[in-house]
């Protein structure tokens, strides 16, 4: 009699362990993919060469994430703007300038409905700046970006969402000049306003 109450406690005891194993599985990280496409419209701002002697026009940005756990994803993207040179006094004789970037991205999705979800977002990288006119290549400008931001998606199909963003993006560049010039033509500012599309949850 008691082998046989002493099997049941065993087999009792099994069955409550696997069933609170059941309810808390382990957090696991994911290869999780999706992709967003931007058309994007940077506002320079500051005693920068790119906020006093540059135009911009709209510009274009994918990213791409591939990792999620808790929510947390982990990515890269690309952004390319071209800015039309509007103050030829700072810049000398040229026409346009070409912003491109690539970075990598941690972000945090956080679904406040079934339509709806927030991400903030922050991201490092590398940045050119091309410098030339409709025929030539004068130079180009070598040095990183640091962004913090924030996108809001509205789903629209099983997988497939619209959304807008806002990134502030710093930048500091190599430029050889004088001292007192360094930080005008070295540092750059920018509020990036995005609109889009996404693929994958």
């Amino acid at each position: 009699m008691k082998n046989n109450i002493c099997l049941l406690l065993l087999i009792y005891s099994g069955i409550a362990f696997a069933q609170d194993e059941t309810k808390t599985p382990k957090p696991q990280l994911d290869f999780k993919v999706n992709a967003r496409f931007h058309m994007l419209y940077p506002i320079q701002f500051g005693n920068t060469a790119l906020a006093k002697a540059h135009k911009p026009k709209l510009g274009f940005s994918a990213q791409m994430n591939l990792l999620d756990y808790r929510n947390f994803k982990a990515g890269f993207g690309f952004d390319f703007v071209t800015y039309e040179i509007t103050n030829k006094q700072v810049i000398a004789n040229l026409s346009t300038s070409k912003y491109t970037s690539a970075y990598v991205l941690i972000s945090y999705e956080y679904k406040i409905n079934n339509k709806l979800l927030v991400t903030p977002n922050i991201g490092y990288g590398s940045a050119t700046l091309d410098l030339g006119s409709r025929n030539s290549r004068f130079g180009n400008q070598n040095g990183n970006e640091i962004r913090i931001g924030g996108i809001l998606d509205y789903k629209i199909g099983r997988t497939i969402y619209v959304f807008s963003g806002i990134n502030y993006i710093t930048n500091t560049f190599n430029v050889e000049t004088a001292p007192e010039y360094k930080s005008f033509f070295s540092k750059a500012n920018q509020l990036q306003l995005s609109i889009g599309i996404r693929f994958g949850n």
